[in-house]
């Protein structure tokens, strides 16, 4: 039935399989608590460098990637990444077709409840501008009657969205937000002049920095944890044990330090956070 799914939708897929595969090392989840036998099943969008991407040779690359091939070892057992819109993962998640989601998410409370939900990282938002422009903005009421470009169902969408709220019913002007399917879309439409002003994850916009496809106007926004999410608390449990073996080797704080971003500090758990689904 998930195969033809995947035909349905044009999803690709990545298999990560484990370099460790020995006697000794078996499999940390059973097949009854998995989508597909003898293998996880996560969601990645990779339209989010140095977080996930797609490289020139069409190959998955980035943190989430090597994560993922690492916990694969850590587990004994492949993980496959399903590419697909954000938008559409926890409704995939919800009707069975993935075992959880692996893009970068950021965590809240409402999402605790939906899932399980296990943070390993740290991001914020940032403003950007087009590189050749003389935008500069101080503080975030700038913004206010601009338009700015977001991706849907962000939690910089979300953060955006409160924020001008706020300031309506504080008596300012609404921030004018449009918004796109994925990153890359926010950025075309930034660089095509449709918008004023483009909202995206810290280390989406500093690699872009870095490659003078545009220029940091604002950063530092609703900072909050990254997570990983779960349908199955067997699965999330496994994870967590993977991630905690992980940290204490070295090969956690390495794996963030190689794609320059923030891991959670060595006093913050890697645990399952918040009450997870009804």
């Amino acid at each position: 039935m998930f195969s033809r799914f995947l035909k349905a939708t044009a999803v690709a897929a990545l298999l990560l399989s484990p370099a460790v595969a020995s006697a000794q090392c078996m499999p940390a989840i059973s097949d009854d608590n998995l989508v597909e036998k003898g293998k996880v099943l996560l969601s990645i969008n990779p339209t989010n460098p140095p977080q996930q991407f797609v490289d020139k040779d069409g190959n998955l690359r980035g943190l989430n990637v090597e994560l993922a091939a690492e916990l694969g070892k850590r587990i004994c057992m492949p993980i496959e990444l399903v590419r697909m819109d954000f938008p559409g993962m926890i409704p995939a998640m919800n009707a069975g077709r993935i075992d959880g989601l692996n893009t970068g998410m950021f965590w809240n409370e409402e999402r605790s409840k939906l899932m399980y939900t296990v943070p390993y990282g740290r991001q914020s938002v940032s403003v950007v501008v087009a590189p050749n422009s003389g935008t500069t903005y101080s503080k975030p009421e700038e913004l206010l009657g601009k338009v700015s470009a977001v991706e849907v169902s962000s939690y910089q969408m979300n953060w955006l969205k409160k924020f001008s709220e706020e300031r309506v019913a504080a008596g300012g002007k609404a921030v004018d937000i449009r918004t796109f399917p994925t990153a890359t879309n926010v950025v075309s439409a930034l660089l095509a002049g449709q918008v004023d002003n483009a909202f995206l994850v810290d280390s989406v916009a500093r690699d872009l920095v870095g490659k003078g496809k545009v220029k940091e106007a604002l950063t530092g926004l609703g900072a909050a944890r990254t997570t990983l999410a779960f349908r199955n608390k067997a699965v999330a449990d496994a994870i967590v044990k993977g991630l905690n073996e992980m940290r204490a080797d070295g090969t956690y704080q390495a794996l963030f330090d190689k794609f320059g971003l923030t891991a959670l500090p060595p006093e913050q758990p890697l645990e399952i956070a918040g009450p997870g689904p009804a």
